[in-house]
Parts: C-alpha cells; structure tokens; sequence
C-alpha cells in the first residue's frame, strides 16, 4: 500500500515538474519581454546584452545539471588540448616532409608524376624503417645531387637505407658516401644495392665502419675506378688495411700512392717490380683485377726478408703506401681468404644487418616512432592546403596593405576611422542598454526578481521529485 501511495505522489511531482518547468520559462521570458519594452528595444539586442540568453537558454540551463556540465568543460578541455598538440605535431612533421620534397623536385626536375612515385616510396620507407620520411627524402636529395634519375632513386633508396640503419650512420652522410663512390668506381645506379651490401658486410668483418670507408673511398676511388678495379677488390684491401689500424683517411692516402706508383712507374719504382716479376697488366695488356695484383705481391713477398720486405714496399708504394701495403701483404692467408669470401657473398647484407640491429624493444620503439610520423604526414596532407590558401591570402593581404601605407596614408586613416564607425554601429544597440540600466535601477531589479523567482519555482519542484 505505501508503495502505492509513493508512486502515486512521484506521479503527481513529475506532472508538478512539468508544470513548473513551463510556467517557469513563460514567466522568464515574460520578463525578458517586459523589459525590452521599458527599454524601447528590440528583443534581439536584449538577448545580446544578456549574452544570447533567451527562452531556448533558459530551457538548456534548466535541463543541464552542474555535475554534468562540470565534467563536460573539464572533458571538451583535455579534448581540446590533446587535439590541438596532435595538429601542432602534424603540422611540424608535414611541413618538414613537404619543405624536404620540394628540395628534392628542385634539384632532380622530376616531374609531377615523378614525385609521386618518390612521395610514395619515402613515405614507405619512412614508416617500415628507423629513419622518417623526411630523412628518407634526405636521402634522395643526394641522389639528385649526384645525377640520379627518378627510376635510379627509386631502385637505390631502399639499399641505401638499410646501409644506414645496419651501420649506425646517418642517412645523409651514407647517401653521400653511396653516391660520390659509386660515381668513382663508374657503377650504375642500379647497382646501389650491391654496393651497399658490399659496404655492410666489409664493415661487418674488418676493424672499420661505413663512415671511415667512405673516408677511404673519397681517395681511392677515382683512381681505382680508373683502373677498372670493382668495389668488392678494393673492400678487401681497405679491410686490411684496418685490421692492422690503417682506416679513413690513412687507407685512402695509402691505397691512392700504391696504385698511382704501380700506373706510373718511375725507373726506380720499375726496377723493384720487374725483380719481383710484377706488372698491372697481363699479357694481353689488359689491366690485372685488383685482387690478383694483391695476390700476387703476396706471393712475390712471401720469399722476402723483413728488411728486404721494408725495402721492396718503400720502393713501389712509396712513403705513404708503404704502410697500408705492408698491412695487406702481412695478412695471414686466413684473414685474406676470410675476408674475400664474406665480401664475395654479400647479397642482401644490408638488410639482414638493419633487421638484427632493430630486433630489440628499442628498435620496435624507434620503429613505432616512424610510423607515427608517417601518420603525421598524412594527417598533414588533410588541411595543409587550406593551411597554405589561408597563409597565402595573409600575406597577400599584407603585402597590400603595406602598399597602401606607403602610398596613401589619408586612405589608411580613413579606414581606421570608418572601423570606429562600424564598432560603433555594431555595439551601439549593447552600449544603450547599458546606460539605460544605469538610468533605472529599480526596473532590472524588478526584472531579475521576477526571473529568479520563476527559476526558483522551478528548482524547489525538482528537489522534491529527486528526494522521493
């Protein structure tokens, strides 16, 4: 029975509430229109002073309770804040990619067509490896530099890339490295892959790294291209040559006086070689392959003395070769035969290394960072046109505006003063009202009473229907 009763007197509440409610927005709108008559304005400027607060704002207030609205704000701001850092974030990392492809068009011409092509593959290569996007087109302006044609970046980008991240380097010295060598050693474009790999595994198996052989290749190279000598004989020698401490430079320095002693022989240069038998050529007069000279020199010495092996490198090397021949020919048969095999067979070594290197929580975390800039990119793809139009127009709009400064500073005035002007017009209905609340206290405070008091009404019916 006295849940009968209970139910009953809920019922009756709720059709009190909804009573209330009604009568209460009528008698505050009432009000609001009572008073916009005393005043002598319109019902929309009234609103407007009362920051848009009409029938309908009163009906939201009514419906919305603080809790709610409270964890609405705190939500919409938390919201706000994590959208706009992410666009802040997108824009940076966009702006960076698309300033780094226009770098690369700029210097390769490629064409539209082209450029997606490249757009595509750095974004690809940005989000399956360590290095971003933009670094991906780091890469590629290298190969602009060097000449490259869209197909050959396109076919080399990848090798290089793994070269990089299997190595430790930075991309752009490695690209550097890639490009200016290869060009040396008169190697296709296609063949960047090979030479990358060629580069990892002589790394991977002598005391020496990427970056100090391309220190070593940037003297060497010219020549032993010159000579028709491949990439893979001349790793070998480098590779030697820095197991026994001879790297970069040294290497370089050393390898470039033995073969340019060897190419043009003085006469005391020649009687050492024609002791041991040695010539560059074989009998058909066409250059001897790199790794045959060395062979043969190893040969020739093994039946040498200490101080006549010292004798016979000074005599063909020189000063400066003598050293780094002297690495080469110590080399133990094991070494030497070690080193040829694992640089004859390293197909794909690049990648193999890169893949190992990046097999660890860090490189799923760097791997996870790429990708996350490749969604950037793309995000950044979504409103960087209208970030450029709007961009665009500002500058246009100062630019003109600056003109006008110069030229007719009376028009710019006049601007300034038709603004006040529109200020005016448009805050005037507001700037009334104002005043006329001032003027007559006794007639807002009559107003707001009567609103409050509906609102009040309102409020208590809804207590007592929330304490059944």
């Amino acid at each position: 029975m006295a849940g009968k009763k209970n139910y009953e007197l809920e019922i009756m509440i709720s059709g009190g509430t909804d009573a209330s409610l009604a009568a209460s927005i009528k008698e505050a709108q009432k009000q609001i229109d009572k008073l916009a008559q005393k005043a002598k304005l319109s019902k929309a400027d009234i609103e407007n002073s009362f920051g848009g607060m009409s029938g309908k704002g009163i009906d939201a207030l009514a419906s919305i309770s603080d809790k709610a609205f409270g964890a609405v704000l705190t939500g919409g701001k938390m919201a706000a804040a994590g959208i706009t850092a992410a666009f802040g974030a997108a824009a940076t990392i966009g702006m960076g990619y698309e300033s780094q492809m226009s770098t690369v068009q700029a210097i390769s011409q490629a064409s539209e067509a082209d450029m997606k092509k490249l757009n595509a593959l750095a974004k690809e290569m940005g989000e399956t490896t360590q290095f971003t996007a933009e670094q991906a087109g780091q890469g590629l302006e290298y190969m602009a530099m060097a000449g490259w044609k869209t197909e050959d970046m396109l076919n080399g980008l990848p090798g290089i890339m793994y070269l990089a991240a299997a190595s430790g380097e930075d991309l752009g010295s490695v690209s550097d490295i890639v490009t200016d060598a290869m060009t040396a050693f008169g190697m296709q474009a296609s063949e960047s892959s090979h030479f990358a790999d060629v580069l990892a595994q002589a790394s991977a198996n002598a005391n020496t790294n990427v970056s100090m052989m391309g220190n070593t290749f940037q003297y060497v190279a010219p020549v032993a291209g010159a000579f028709g000598y491949t990439v893979e004989d001349v790793a070998l020698g480098v590779g030697l040559m820095a197991n026994a401490g001879i790297k970069a430079e040294k290497a370089g320095t050393a390898m470039r006086a033995m073969l340019t002693n060897l190419a043009k022989p003085t006469k005391q240069v020649q009687g050492y070689m024609d002791k041991l038998s040695l010539s560059l050529a074989d009998s058909s007069g066409n250059m001897k392959p790199y790794r045959q000279l060395l062979q043969e020199l190893r040969q020739k010495f093994d039946g040498l003395t200490e101080s006549q092996k010292a004798e016979y490198a000074a005599g063909i090397a020189g000063k400066e070769g003598m050293s780094g021949l002297l690495a080469i020919l110590s080399a133990s048969d094991a070494d030497f035969n070690k080193l040829a095999e694992s640089i004859d067979n390293s197909t794909g070594a690049a990648q193999k290394m890169s893949e190992v290197r990046l097999d660890n929580l860090k490189g799923d975390l760097t791997l996870l960072g790429s990708a996350a800039q490749g969604l950037g990119i793309e995000a950044y793809g979504g409103f960087s046109g209208g970030l450029r139009e709007l961009t665009q127009d500002a500058t246009k709009w100062i630019g003109e505006a600056t003109e006008e400064l110069k030229t007719d500073m009376p028009t710019i005035q006049r601007h300034a003063k038709n603004f006040k002007s529109g200020i005016e017009s448009a805050f005037g209905p507001v700037v009334s009202f104002g005043k006329w609340c001032i003027r007559n206290p006794n007639v807002i405070q009559g107003t707001v009473t009567g609103i409050a008091a509906a609102l009040g009404v309102f409020k208590g019916v809804q207590t007592a229907k929330n304490a059944v």
